[in-house]
């Protein structure tokens, strides 16, 4: 508490730089009314920005040295204006592009409850983060709100489940997002190329329930809405991707951008032998076309990705050592199209996705297919005032799985009993909903919404939750509570699931100049099918630019976390710290630095074991009581430069170090055949990795 109190009295008492306030408002020019939702930011730094409240009032706090800088103004179906920066409040006001006669291009609205957001990750963001690997939901896990307890892209957010983590692209959603999937829920990278991403929105309690069927958070990522003025290529060389990528201008309100990737394991597992040596092979091979386009009458976004994965890796077993083969195909198409009505829009949000996973290893070889298809329609209105947004979706998922499997857990050698699996399960969910949010002044407003499905005779529930979002010069505070439903499929089994939870949580922010900070209080009660957890916890984040070349920021999160059954609970952890340090001499020379750090997670050890002679293996029999593993901590070093060759050629080159200090972190104790001895099973040791990107 006394560090809090510290923590607080500096922001409360320290002005580190001499501060500006922009002020103003944003009108439509023929009728003066305010327009909300118009994004304004700086010219030199886009993050600093804000979205016009009630009435098209803004402010942005900025430092008296940037007093010469511009501001941007933007809003849907108006021309774009360029204002210098003024110590007077500002009156901006917008031409129709109708007016003058010019094409009006529909560009997609934001979400309805954007102002009770988590955080908002941009691209450059994604980039430029090396916990991210340039990958969007990898960046997620870099948030104080991720409390992911492997190295995974598979997303727990405040102590809940992967399972119950809705992600979303373009408001559809998207299942087994990630690629190299183990049955274990594993998965190292996501399939999104963040080429195409323009931000990353996260809710990491209380989903705004404008996004149906999800009971921990969301994570909504967009794809961009913008086309160049000319064409651009990418090509990627690096140890384990080789990657092409091209936006191709169709006319003036349309692209194409195509990208495909070659993955290969052979230079990584060589440079990184003894890290990598229970890797046997992986490869993958994807594809991607994306196409926007926008007019008068409509705005699209239609995304096509297939991609064609293998993984080979050593299975250690007591009762079985050997190769874990899998192979899956997988392969999506998602489309948005928006319309406007009036001072309305009608969007209309659709998803197909197939995937086939073939699996083998000892005596047992099975097949995962899944078939999901989604459908929402959604109309969305805006007043002076408030907005509303009501709808509504259908989401129906397929899984077969056919094959053998082991009919005992603890006999997994090619001579075990197996038995003969088909089974088939299909789950529909339709679901209709409203959402309001109200101005009631110009710092404070309040959302709240309903989702019902239509009741079958198994399935009838009611979400319901209540927001309010105060912001006031440099401060912001979003309230939220609310209840939440969900089904699904578990990915590696197939199995259906239902989960339910009651959350309540309070954010904070204070941003400052060079200064950010915020802090976050939650409580959830949840239950997956029969199994209970109740999970409470704290969130502290802090930022701070030092100068142009150096900045830092940090968070910790205290987790009180309890499953109501006798199962260790993995999210049972007193604390996860985050940090990063990133150190810009010049010369486009970027040296990033990061450290993870988590208290060891439980684990059941195994206390006697009884030899069983109709199978010719050992029985083990566990401990009622957990243990604590040893804490976890990472830190990993990353280094890139930019290369200008001319104003249409440039590259970057980087390279980094995952587990730069090669700590052994470990994850659990592999077993001898008779489970008297033990052998630490061990998280990622230190990995290299290097490449570099070309653009022209």
């Amino acid at each position: 508490m006394r560090f809090l109190a510290v923590i607080v009295f500096l922001i409360l008492t320290t002005q580190l730089f001499s501060q500006h306030t922009i002020s103003g408002k944003v009108v439509d020019a023929e009728t003066g009314e305010g327009l909300i939702g118009a994004h304004v930011y700086l010219v030199s730094d886009w993050r600093k920005g804000a979205i016009s409240g009630l009435e098209g009032k803004f402010s942005i706090e900025m430092e008296m040295k940037n007093s010469t800088d511009s501001i941007i103004v933007s809003y849907v179906g108006f021309r774009e204006r360029l204002i210098p920066v003024a110590y007077d409040e500002i009156l901006i006001e917008l031409e129709s592009k109708e007016i003058l006669g010019e094409t009006v291009t529909v560009t997609a609205k934001p979400l309805i409850a954007e102002e009770f957001q988590y955080m908002e990750i941009k691209k450059i963001d994604i980039y430029t983060n090396p916990s991210a690997k340039a990958d969007p939901i990898l960046a997620v896990n870099s948030l104080p709100s991720s409390t992911t307890t492997d190295e995974s892209a598979n997303i727990s957010l405040r102590g809940s489940s992967p399972i119950e983590t809705g992600i979303f692209l373009n408001n559809v959603p998207v299942y087994d997002a990630v690629r190299y999937s183990q049955l274990n829920g594993i998965g190292t990278f996501s399939i999104f190329n963040t080429a195409i991403i323009e931000d990353v929105t996260v809710f990491p309690g209380n989903p705004p329930l404008e996004f149906g069927n999800v009971t921990s958070g969301v994570v909504s990522l967009d794809t961009d809405q913008r086309v160049l003025e000319g064409n651009t290529n990418s090509l990627t060389l690096s140890l384990a991707n080789i990657g092409y990528f091209r936006e191709q201008k169709l006319n003036e309100n349309q692209s194409l951008k195509l990208f495909t990737n070659w993955q290969p394991s052979y230079a990584i597992k060589e440079v990184n032998a003894e890290s990598l040596k229970d890797i046997k092979s992986f490869s993958s091979n994807d594809f991607g076309l994306y196409w926007y386009g926008a007019n008068e009458n409509m705005n699209w976004k239609v995304l096509s990705y297939s991609n064609i994965e293998g993984y080979k890796f050593n299975y250690e077993h007591p009762s079985f050592q050997g190769v874990f083969d899998q192979e899956k195909i997988r392969s999506f198409l998602i489309s948005s199209f928006h319309l406007p009505i009036k001072k309305g829009e009608l969007s209309i949000n659709n998803g197909i996705s197939v995937s086939n996973g073939d699996y083998s290893y000892s005596n047992v070889a099975f097949k995962v297919d899944k078939r999901d298809f989604f459908g929402g329609l959604n109309y969305h209105f805006d007043h002076s005032r408030f907005s509303l947004k009501t709808g509504l979706s259908y989401d129906q998922r397929f899984s077969k799985v056919s094959g053998n499997f082991h009919q005992y857990g603890y006999a997994l050698d090619t001579d075990h009993p197996t038995v003969e699996v088909n089974e088939s399960l299909k789950l529909r969910t339709l679901e209709g909903f409203v959402y309001f949010k109200y101005y009631l002044n110009d710092d404070l407003a309040v959302g709240t919404g309903l989702r019902k499905n239509i009741p079958t005779d198994s399935l009838n529930y009611l979400s319901r939750q209540l927001n309010f979002s105060y912001q006031n010069g440099n401060w912001s505070t979003t309230f939220g509570i609310g209840k939440y439903h969900k089904t699904g499929l578990f990915e590696n089994t197939g199995e259906a699931f239902r989960s339910e939870s009651n959350q309540l949580s309070l954010d904070i922010k204070y941003e400052k100049g060079n200064m950010q900070m915020a802090l976050s209080i939650f409580d959830k009660d949840a239950k997956i099918n029969q199994s209970e957890y109740k999970v409470r916890g704290v969130e502290l984040y802090g930022a701070y630019q030092l100068s142009d070349k150096f900045s830092t920021s940090g968070s910790i999160t205290w987790l009180d976390a309890d499953n109501k059954s006798k199962s260790p609970f993995q999210y049972d952890l007193s604390y996860f710290i985050r940090a990063n340090f990133s150190y810009k001499p010049g010369g486009f020379w970027t040296i990033e630095s990061i450290l993870n750090s988590r208290q060891g997670r439980l684990f059941t050890p195994v206390v006697s074991s009884t030899y069983q002679t109709s199978l010719g293996v050992y029985e083990p029999f566990y401990s009622s009581d957990a243990i604590r593993l040893p804490d976890y901590w990472n830190v990993g070093l990353s280094v890139s430069k930019m290369f200008l060759i001319s104003a249409d050629f440039n590259f970057i080159a980087f390279a980094s170090l995952n587990n730069a200090l090669d700590h052994d972190n470990l994850s659990g104790y592999n077993y001898s055949e008779d489970y008297s001895e033990t052998e630490a099973r061990l998280f990622s040791q230190r990995t290299g990795y290097l490449g570099v990107v070309v653009n022209f």
